[in-house]
Protein backbone atom coordinates (compact mmCIF):
# COMPACT_ATOMS: atom_id res chain seq x y z
CA UNK A 1 0.00 0.00 0.00
CA UNK A 2 1.33 3.35 -0.46
CA UNK A 3 1.41 6.82 1.30
CA UNK A 4 2.73 10.42 1.32
CA UNK A 5 4.75 11.16 4.40
CA UNK A 6 5.50 14.75 5.64
CA UNK A 7 8.34 14.26 8.33
CA UNK A 8 8.08 17.46 9.34
CA UNK A 9 10.08 20.54 12.44
CA UNK A 10 7.40 20.91 14.25
CA UNK A 11 4.46 18.50 13.08
CA UNK A 12 3.88 15.47 10.84
CA UNK A 13 1.35 14.17 9.00
CA UNK A 14 0.40 10.87 6.95
CA UNK A 15 -1.63 10.82 3.65
CA UNK A 16 -2.81 7.20 2.76
CA UNK A 17 -5.21 6.30 -0.28
CA UNK A 18 -8.23 4.33 1.58
CA UNK A 19 -11.48 4.11 -0.37
CA UNK A 20 -10.32 4.93 -3.62
CA UNK A 21 -9.21 8.72 -2.26
CA UNK A 22 -6.64 10.04 -0.57
CA UNK A 23 -6.95 10.63 3.20
CA UNK A 24 -4.92 12.41 6.19
CA UNK A 25 -4.10 9.87 8.58
CA UNK A 26 -5.50 10.50 12.35
CA UNK A 27 -2.46 10.56 14.26
CA UNK A 28 -3.23 11.31 17.69
CA UNK A 29 -6.06 11.93 20.04
CA UNK A 30 -6.22 15.76 21.51
CA UNK A 31 -7.56 15.59 24.82
CA UNK A 32 -7.78 19.58 24.33
CA UNK A 33 -9.99 19.33 21.40
CA UNK A 34 -11.44 16.13 22.47
CA UNK A 35 -10.42 14.82 18.65
CA UNK A 36 -8.24 12.40 16.78
CA UNK A 37 -6.06 15.26 14.90
CA UNK A 38 -4.09 13.91 11.51
CA UNK A 39 -1.04 16.20 13.06
CA UNK A 40 1.70 14.79 15.15
CA UNK A 41 3.99 16.98 16.85
CA UNK A 42 7.71 15.85 16.13
CA UNK A 43 8.30 15.10 19.54
CA UNK A 44 10.01 12.05 21.43
CA UNK A 45 9.87 11.43 25.30
CA UNK A 46 12.57 9.11 26.15
CA UNK A 47 11.25 8.12 29.83
CA UNK A 48 13.81 7.64 32.30
CA UNK A 49 12.57 5.62 34.83
CA UNK A 50 9.79 3.09 32.28
CA UNK A 51 12.37 3.34 29.31
CA UNK A 52 8.92 3.99 27.19
CA UNK A 53 9.46 6.33 24.15
CA UNK A 54 6.67 8.65 23.77
CA UNK A 55 5.58 10.32 20.67
CA UNK A 56 3.84 13.74 19.78
CA UNK A 57 1.42 15.62 22.12
CA UNK A 58 2.25 13.00 24.46
CA UNK A 59 5.77 13.09 24.63
CA UNK A 60 4.55 16.99 24.94
CA UNK A 61 2.84 16.17 27.76
CA UNK A 62 5.16 13.99 29.94
CA UNK A 63 7.77 16.79 29.79
CA UNK A 64 5.29 19.50 31.22
CA UNK A 65 3.91 16.95 33.49
CA UNK A 66 7.99 17.23 35.18
CA UNK A 67 8.20 13.26 34.84
CA UNK A 68 11.81 12.43 34.70
CA UNK A 69 13.37 12.12 31.10
CA UNK A 70 14.76 13.63 28.32
CA UNK A 71 12.58 16.16 25.21
CA UNK A 72 13.43 15.62 21.97
CA UNK A 73 11.81 18.29 19.01
CA UNK A 74 13.00 20.03 15.92
CA UNK A 75 14.69 16.68 14.86
CA UNK A 76 14.66 17.86 11.24
CA UNK A 77 16.61 20.64 11.55
CA UNK A 78 19.68 18.82 11.89
CA UNK A 79 19.22 16.95 8.85
CA UNK A 80 21.56 19.08 6.13
CA UNK A 81 23.48 19.93 9.01
CA UNK A 82 27.28 18.72 10.29
CA UNK A 83 25.27 17.18 13.38
CA UNK A 84 23.46 14.87 11.53
CA UNK A 85 27.24 12.45 12.37
CA UNK A 86 26.16 13.44 16.07
CA UNK A 87 24.97 11.50 18.39
CA UNK A 88 23.09 12.16 21.79
CA UNK A 89 23.34 9.69 24.88
CA UNK A 90 19.73 9.15 26.54
CA UNK A 91 20.63 7.48 29.86
CA UNK A 92 23.77 5.13 29.20
CA UNK A 93 23.26 4.79 25.84
CA UNK A 94 24.26 6.88 23.05
CA UNK A 95 21.68 7.22 19.82
CA UNK A 96 22.69 8.50 16.82
CA UNK A 97 20.21 11.21 14.98
CA UNK A 98 19.30 8.21 12.79
CA UNK A 99 18.01 6.12 15.48
CA UNK A 100 16.01 9.02 16.93
CA UNK A 101 14.51 10.23 13.70
CA UNK A 102 14.02 6.98 13.01
CA UNK A 103 12.16 6.08 16.32
CA UNK A 104 9.79 8.75 15.27
CA UNK A 105 9.37 7.74 11.80
CA UNK A 106 8.34 4.51 12.56
CA UNK A 107 5.87 5.21 14.80
CA UNK A 108 4.15 7.73 12.11
CA UNK A 109 4.23 4.11 10.07
CA UNK A 110 2.67 2.13 12.37
CA UNK A 111 -0.18 4.82 13.46
CA UNK A 112 -0.66 5.02 9.55
CA UNK A 113 -1.10 0.90 9.36
CA UNK A 114 -3.51 1.08 11.74
CA UNK A 115 -6.11 3.29 9.55
CA UNK A 116 -5.15 2.31 6.98
CA UNK A 117 -5.88 -1.89 7.60
CA UNK A 118 -2.36 -2.67 5.54
CA UNK A 119 1.13 -2.65 5.58
CA UNK A 120 2.84 0.46 3.60
CA UNK A 121 5.28 -0.62 1.54
CA UNK A 122 5.82 2.51 -0.58
CA UNK A 123 5.85 6.10 0.22
CA UNK A 124 7.23 9.55 -1.01
CA UNK A 125 8.67 11.52 1.48
CA UNK A 126 8.29 15.27 1.49
CA UNK A 127 11.81 17.72 1.62
CA UNK A 128 12.13 21.15 1.72
CA UNK A 129 13.89 22.57 -1.94
CA UNK A 130 16.87 22.79 -0.13
CA UNK A 131 18.15 20.78 3.73
CA UNK A 132 20.69 23.31 3.42
CA UNK A 133 21.86 26.57 1.79
CA UNK A 134 24.58 26.43 -0.27
CA UNK A 135 25.90 22.80 0.72
CA UNK A 136 24.99 20.66 -2.17
CA UNK A 137 26.79 17.77 -0.11
CA UNK A 138 24.99 18.57 2.92
CA UNK A 139 21.42 18.92 0.76
CA UNK A 140 22.45 15.01 -0.67
CA UNK A 141 23.63 13.26 2.27
CA UNK A 142 20.59 14.55 4.10
CA UNK A 143 18.35 13.08 1.26
CA UNK A 144 20.09 9.88 1.39
CA UNK A 145 19.87 9.96 5.67
CA UNK A 146 16.03 10.09 5.26
CA UNK A 147 15.83 7.28 2.84
CA UNK A 148 17.76 4.85 4.54
CA UNK A 149 15.86 5.47 7.44
CA UNK A 150 12.52 5.13 5.63
CA UNK A 151 13.95 1.47 4.90
CA UNK A 152 14.80 0.69 8.09
CA UNK A 153 11.29 1.05 9.37
CA UNK A 154 10.12 -0.98 6.71
CA UNK A 155 9.52 0.88 3.50
CA UNK A 156 10.35 -0.95 0.17
CA UNK A 157 10.41 1.73 -2.02
CA UNK A 158 11.47 5.26 -0.85
CA UNK A 159 11.01 8.40 -3.48
CA UNK A 160 11.02 12.18 -2.59
CA UNK A 161 8.89 15.06 -3.93
CA UNK A 162 9.64 18.93 -3.02
CA UNK A 163 7.00 20.04 -0.28
CA UNK A 164 5.23 23.33 -2.57
CA UNK A 165 4.75 20.45 -5.43
CA UNK A 166 3.57 18.24 -3.15
CA UNK A 167 1.13 21.65 -1.63
CA UNK A 168 0.43 22.29 -5.41
CA UNK A 169 -0.93 18.72 -6.12
CA UNK A 170 -3.32 19.22 -3.24
CA UNK A 171 -4.33 23.15 -4.22
CA UNK A 172 -4.76 21.19 -8.33
CA UNK A 173 -7.81 18.99 -7.15
CA UNK A 174 -9.96 22.39 -6.71
CA UNK A 175 -8.33 24.63 -9.81
CA UNK A 176 -10.89 25.10 -12.96
CA UNK A 177 -9.47 25.44 -15.92
CA UNK A 178 -5.87 26.35 -15.84
CA UNK A 179 -3.54 28.71 -13.52
CA UNK A 180 -0.33 29.98 -13.07
CA UNK A 181 0.34 29.68 -9.44
CA UNK A 182 3.14 30.46 -6.89
CA UNK A 183 3.31 28.35 -3.58
CA UNK A 184 4.27 29.41 -0.73
CA UNK A 185 5.16 27.28 1.86
CA UNK A 186 6.45 28.37 5.42
CA UNK A 187 7.24 25.94 7.89
CA UNK A 188 8.52 25.00 11.32
CA UNK A 189 12.03 25.13 9.64
CA UNK A 190 12.03 26.20 6.08
CA UNK A 191 10.64 28.30 3.77
CA UNK A 192 9.77 26.96 0.34
CA UNK A 193 8.82 28.29 -3.17
CA UNK A 194 7.22 27.02 -6.57
CA UNK A 195 5.71 28.25 -9.58
CA UNK A 196 3.50 25.77 -11.03
CA UNK A 197 1.34 25.74 -13.77
CA UNK A 198 -1.78 23.75 -12.82
CA UNK A 199 -5.03 22.57 -14.33
CA UNK A 200 -6.70 19.17 -13.73
CA UNK A 201 -6.82 18.13 -17.20
CA UNK A 202 -3.20 17.82 -16.46
CA UNK A 203 -3.01 16.22 -12.70
CA UNK A 204 -2.59 12.57 -14.00
CA UNK A 205 0.37 13.35 -16.57
CA UNK A 206 3.23 11.12 -15.30
CA UNK A 207 5.67 13.81 -16.15
CA UNK A 208 4.64 17.04 -15.10
CA UNK A 209 8.22 18.59 -14.89
CA UNK A 210 6.73 21.16 -17.90
CA UNK A 211 4.90 22.75 -15.68
CA UNK A 212 7.45 23.15 -12.81
CA UNK A 213 8.63 26.93 -13.70
CA UNK A 214 10.78 27.82 -10.82
CA UNK A 215 11.85 25.97 -7.07
CA UNK A 216 13.56 27.26 -4.24
CA UNK A 217 13.56 27.90 -0.65
CA UNK A 218 15.95 29.25 2.35
CA UNK A 219 16.33 27.45 5.90
CA UNK A 220 14.27 30.20 7.70
CA UNK A 221 11.09 28.94 9.15
CA UNK A 222 8.42 29.28 12.43
CA UNK A 223 11.58 27.97 14.78
CA UNK A 224 13.54 30.57 13.72
CA UNK A 225 10.66 33.23 14.08
CA UNK A 226 10.36 31.39 17.92
CA UNK A 227 13.93 32.14 18.72
CA UNK A 228 13.93 35.35 17.93
CA UNK A 229 10.94 36.08 19.71
CA UNK A 230 12.48 34.56 22.59
CA UNK A 231 15.61 37.09 22.62
CA UNK A 232 13.27 39.68 22.58
CA UNK A 233 10.79 38.67 25.10
CA UNK A 234 12.12 36.41 27.02
CA UNK A 235 16.28 35.85 27.30
CA UNK A 236 16.91 39.57 29.19
CA UNK A 237 14.96 38.20 32.11
CA UNK A 238 17.49 35.40 32.02
CA UNK A 239 20.66 37.60 32.12
CA UNK A 240 21.00 38.37 28.68
CA UNK A 241 23.25 41.64 28.09
CA UNK A 242 23.49 41.64 31.62
CA UNK A 243 27.28 43.40 32.07
CA UNK A 244 30.82 42.37 33.72
CA UNK A 245 31.04 43.73 37.19
CA UNK A 246 34.16 44.73 36.13
CA UNK A 247 33.64 45.32 32.35
CA UNK A 248 30.55 47.60 31.94
CA UNK A 249 31.05 47.16 28.13
CA UNK A 250 30.81 43.33 28.02
CA UNK A 251 28.00 41.03 28.59
CA UNK A 252 27.07 37.18 29.18
CA UNK A 253 27.79 35.73 26.45
CA UNK A 254 25.14 35.19 24.37
CA UNK A 255 25.34 31.64 23.02
CA UNK A 256 23.62 30.76 26.06
CA UNK A 257 20.72 32.34 25.16
CA UNK A 258 20.79 31.41 21.19
CA UNK A 259 21.17 27.61 22.21
CA UNK A 260 18.06 28.07 25.44
CA UNK A 261 15.74 29.79 22.42
CA UNK A 262 16.34 27.10 20.18
CA UNK A 263 14.42 23.75 19.96
CA UNK A 264 17.08 21.31 18.89
CA UNK A 265 19.93 23.14 20.89
CA UNK A 266 18.18 23.37 23.80
CA UNK A 267 19.71 19.65 25.43
CA UNK A 268 22.95 20.60 25.38
CA UNK A 269 22.91 23.28 27.94
CA UNK A 270 21.68 20.82 30.39
CA UNK A 271 25.31 19.23 30.35
CA UNK A 272 26.73 19.30 34.18
CA UNK A 273 29.64 21.85 32.66
CA UNK A 274 27.48 24.20 31.53
CA UNK A 275 25.41 24.95 34.70
CA UNK A 276 29.21 24.89 36.39
CA UNK A 277 30.31 27.34 33.91
CA UNK A 278 27.31 29.45 34.31
CA UNK A 279 27.62 29.09 38.23
CA UNK A 280 30.90 30.69 38.08
CA UNK A 281 30.44 33.95 35.09
CA UNK A 282 27.23 34.84 37.54
CA UNK A 283 29.67 35.60 40.28
CA UNK A 284 31.36 38.04 37.53
CA UNK A 285 28.27 39.87 36.54
CA UNK A 286 26.54 42.72 37.69
CA UNK A 287 23.07 41.11 38.48
CA UNK A 288 22.97 38.46 39.67
CA UNK A 289 18.58 37.52 39.99
CA UNK A 290 18.41 36.54 36.10
CA UNK A 291 21.18 34.32 35.97
CA UNK A 292 19.27 32.63 39.34
CA UNK A 293 16.78 32.13 36.83
CA UNK A 294 18.61 30.99 33.85
CA UNK A 295 20.25 28.62 36.54
CA UNK A 296 16.21 27.82 37.43
CA UNK A 297 15.29 26.87 33.93
CA UNK A 298 18.94 24.45 32.93
CA UNK A 299 18.54 22.73 36.18
CA UNK A 300 14.87 21.65 35.96
CA UNK A 301 15.62 20.80 32.38
CA UNK A 302 12.44 23.38 31.77
CA UNK A 303 14.18 25.09 28.34
CA UNK A 304 11.68 23.00 26.20
CA UNK A 305 8.72 24.36 28.38
CA UNK A 306 10.12 27.99 28.17
CA UNK A 307 9.93 27.60 24.00
CA UNK A 308 6.88 26.04 24.09
CA UNK A 309 5.40 28.82 26.09
CA UNK A 310 7.31 31.56 23.36
CA UNK A 311 5.73 29.33 20.58
CA UNK A 312 1.94 29.61 21.98
CA UNK A 313 2.58 33.31 22.34
CA UNK A 314 3.45 33.72 18.97
CA UNK A 315 0.29 31.60 17.96
CA UNK A 316 -1.87 33.60 19.44
CA UNK A 317 -0.26 36.96 17.74
CA UNK A 318 -1.57 35.16 14.81
CA UNK A 319 -5.03 36.52 15.78
CA UNK A 320 -4.73 39.20 18.56
CA UNK A 321 -2.51 42.32 19.76
CA UNK A 322 -0.65 40.82 22.69
CA UNK A 323 -0.70 38.51 24.85
CA UNK A 324 1.23 37.60 28.05
CA UNK A 325 4.12 35.12 28.50
CA UNK A 326 3.58 32.38 31.75
CA UNK A 327 6.56 32.45 33.63
CA UNK A 328 5.50 31.38 36.88
CA UNK A 329 7.53 28.22 37.01
CA UNK A 330 10.78 30.27 36.84
CA UNK A 331 9.65 32.20 39.81
CA UNK A 332 9.32 31.49 43.32
CA UNK A 333 5.87 32.09 45.22
CA UNK A 334 7.05 34.38 47.11
CA UNK A 335 8.20 36.41 43.98
CA UNK A 336 5.32 37.97 42.13
CA UNK A 337 8.13 37.76 39.22
CA UNK A 338 8.12 39.24 35.66
CA UNK A 339 5.58 38.07 33.48
CA UNK A 340 5.88 39.77 30.14
CA UNK A 341 3.91 40.56 27.62
CA UNK A 342 4.33 39.55 23.98
CA UNK A 343 3.13 42.25 21.46
CA UNK A 344 2.60 41.82 17.70
CA UNK A 345 4.90 44.77 17.51
CA UNK A 346 7.54 43.20 19.45
CA UNK A 347 7.27 40.04 17.26
CA UNK A 348 6.85 41.68 14.19
CA UNK A 349 10.30 43.85 14.66
CA UNK A 350 12.34 40.83 16.15
CA UNK A 351 11.54 38.32 13.14
CA UNK A 352 11.85 41.46 10.26
CA UNK A 353 15.12 40.29 8.93
CA UNK A 354 14.48 36.98 8.79
CA UNK A 355 10.99 37.65 7.15
CA UNK A 356 12.45 40.20 4.77
CA UNK A 357 15.16 37.00 3.81
CA UNK A 358 12.02 34.66 2.84
CA UNK A 359 10.47 37.12 0.19
CA UNK A 360 13.80 38.09 -0.68
CA UNK A 361 13.86 34.52 -2.18
CA UNK A 362 10.63 34.73 -3.11
CA UNK A 363 11.79 37.55 -5.42
CA UNK A 364 15.05 34.90 -6.88
CA UNK A 365 12.12 32.26 -7.47
CA UNK A 366 10.61 34.76 -9.56
CA UNK A 367 13.66 35.53 -11.27
CA UNK A 368 14.15 31.96 -11.66
CA UNK A 369 11.14 31.83 -13.94
CA UNK A 370 11.93 34.76 -16.12
CA UNK A 371 8.53 36.24 -14.68
CA UNK A 372 6.88 39.15 -13.14
CA UNK A 373 4.80 39.61 -9.95
CA UNK A 374 2.00 40.55 -12.70
CA UNK A 375 1.99 37.41 -14.46
CA UNK A 376 1.12 34.88 -11.12
CA UNK A 377 -2.15 34.59 -11.34
CA UNK A 378 -2.37 32.70 -7.93
CA UNK A 379 -1.67 32.42 -4.19
CA UNK A 380 -1.57 29.17 -2.67
CA UNK A 381 -0.15 29.61 0.92
CA UNK A 382 0.27 26.59 3.34
CA UNK A 383 2.14 25.73 6.51
CA UNK A 384 1.68 26.97 10.52
CA UNK A 385 3.88 30.43 9.91
CA UNK A 386 1.73 31.53 6.79
CA UNK A 387 -0.89 33.04 9.60
CA UNK A 388 1.64 35.12 10.91
CA UNK A 389 0.41 39.14 10.44
CA UNK A 390 3.79 40.27 9.31
CA UNK A 391 3.61 37.14 6.34
CA UNK A 392 0.28 37.65 5.17
CA UNK A 393 0.49 41.88 4.42
CA UNK A 394 3.80 40.57 2.61
CA UNK A 395 2.48 38.67 0.33
CA UNK A 396 -0.52 41.36 -0.42
CA UNK A 397 1.50 43.94 -1.06
CA UNK A 398 3.69 42.12 -3.11
CA UNK A 399 0.71 40.40 -5.21
CA UNK A 400 -2.30 42.70 -4.53
CA UNK A 401 -3.84 41.81 -8.10
CA UNK A 402 -3.59 37.89 -7.65
CA UNK A 403 -5.91 35.41 -6.12
CA UNK A 404 -5.13 34.34 -2.80
CA UNK A 405 -5.95 30.69 -1.20
CA UNK A 406 -5.46 30.01 2.30
CA UNK A 407 -4.74 25.92 2.43
CA UNK A 408 -4.41 24.24 5.02
CA UNK A 409 -1.80 24.67 7.03
CA UNK A 410 -0.87 21.62 8.16
CA UNK A 411 -2.13 19.22 5.65
CA UNK A 412 -1.38 20.25 2.80
CA UNK A 413 1.77 18.81 1.82
CA UNK A 414 0.78 15.51 3.14
CA UNK A 415 -2.18 14.96 1.01
CA UNK A 416 -0.45 16.49 -1.87
CA UNK A 417 2.50 13.50 -1.29
CA UNK A 418 -0.28 10.96 -0.96
CA UNK A 419 -1.63 12.12 -4.98
CA UNK A 420 2.23 12.10 -5.71
CA UNK A 421 1.88 8.61 -4.78
CA UNK A 422 -0.98 7.44 -6.54
CA UNK A 423 0.93 8.96 -9.85
CA UNK A 424 4.47 7.36 -9.11
CA UNK A 425 2.87 3.94 -7.56
CA UNK A 426 -0.22 3.11 -8.79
Amino acid sequence: MICGLDFGTSNSTVGVFKDGRAQMVPLEYDPRTGQQETTLPSALFFDFETNDIHFGRRAIAHYTQGEFGRLMRSMKSILGTRQMDEGTQIKTRVYSFNDIIGFFVQSLKERAEAFAGKPLTHVVLGRPVHFSDNHPELDQAAEARMADIAHKVGFQDVSFQYEPIAAAYDYEQQVDGEELALIIDVGGGTSDFTLIRLAKSRSQLADRSSDILANHGVHIGGTDFDRNISLATVMPLLGMNVCYKDKPTLSMPRHYFVDLATWHRIHWLYEPKVLRDIADLRLQMREREPIDRLMTVLKNKAGHRLAGEVERAKIDLSQVDETQLDLSFLLEAEDGGPQPTATQATMNEAIADDVNRVFRTVDETLVQSGLGKSDIQTIFTTGGSTALPTIRSMIQSRFPDAKWVSGDLYNSVGKGLALEARRRYL
